[in-house]
């Protein structure tokens, strides 16, 4: 299968709370972001890799996709982007002694879930990308700083005692 790209990891020790290794330091990967690609840097970049389409209609077309993906995942729907994911919506809400006590006004917040699906799944992504050490470590800290981040929790953004998400 073809890499697409390169994965970086930095070390970072945390003490997990929970599972085989809780209350034990121990060292994990976590992924380093190192730079975000804003909406119109998205573009440019499908635009310059051989596209057929100007970088304006590119432009109008994800923003079109963007507004109805929304109208319709706050109208109860879920959609499905192809091999990309299921998107759709949750919600939180506090909880009631009794059935009839639960309204709208229980409901405490909405956000969006996105479940990744095929070739988007997530050994599928594994086999795609290649993952080497971030060099840009700064600190004297047992576990360094970088200039990126983790994309996840301040505990290093893997869930579970998994190593960070590494299989």
């Amino acid at each position: 299968m073809e890499q697409k790209g390169t994965l970086k990891y930095r070390k970072l020790q945390r003490t997990p709370q929970s599972g085989e290794n809780a209350g034990k330091k121990k060292w994990y990967a976590t992924a380093v972001t190192d730079r975000e690609v804003d909406f119109e840097g998205f573009v440019s970049h499908i635009s310059d890799h051989g596209s057929p389409y100007s970088r304006g209609t590119i432009h109008g077309v994800l923003m079109d996709a963007l507004d109805h993906l929304q109208e319709l995942i706050l109208d109860g729907k879920s959609v499905r982007l192809s091999d990309l994911g299921l998107f759709s919506i949750g919600m939180t809400s506090k909880a009631e002694d009794t059935k009839e006590k639960v309204t709208a006004a229980s409901v405490e917040g909405v956000h969006l879930i996105v479940r990744n699906t095929k070739s988007w799944s997530n050994s599928e992504l594994r086999k795609k990308c290649k993952i080497q050490e971030y060099g840009g470590y700064t600190g004297t800290d047992e576990g360094g700083t970088s200039g990126g981040t983790s994309g996840g929790t301040e505990q290093g953004g893997g869930s579970q005692d998994n190593g960070g998400g590494l299989e």
